[in-house]
């Protein structure tokens, strides 16, 4: 009795991202549609959080450490504490849905 609704719906759309602690009392730092460009490139590091990153249109690549994976609709990326990667759009543009998670002190 008593208890306040914390619910929210949010419509994403390209660009625009959301702040879950509004909501969430977990992990979850920020969640949104992001867009690259054709040929546009993002540098991700994961310095105190983590990514999660799930492609929903378009293509690119993910590239860590030498080495590149063609990404498509439907691939997820994951990043973990202390990695780099770089994301490049390919000829028609990428569309990604991206989750930023938080880290506990002391996680290693």
């Amino acid at each position: 009795m008593g208890t306040t609704a914390r619910t929210a719906v949010t419509a994403l759309h390209r660009g625009r991202a959301v702040d879950p602690g509004r909501v969430l009392a977990g992990p979850l730092l920020g969640v949104g549609l992001s867009w690259l460009e054709p040929d546009d490139a993002l540098d991700l590091t994961s310095d105190g959080v983590e990514h999660a990153l799930y492609v929903t249109g378009g293509s690119g690549l993910a590239g860590s450490d030498g080495a590149d994976v063609p990404l498509a609709e439907g691939t997820a990326v994951t990043l973990p504490l202390g990695g780099r990667l770089t994301l490049t759009a390919g000829p028609d543009g990428l569309e990604y849905f991206h989750a930023v998670l938080a880290v506990p002190r002391g996680a290693s």
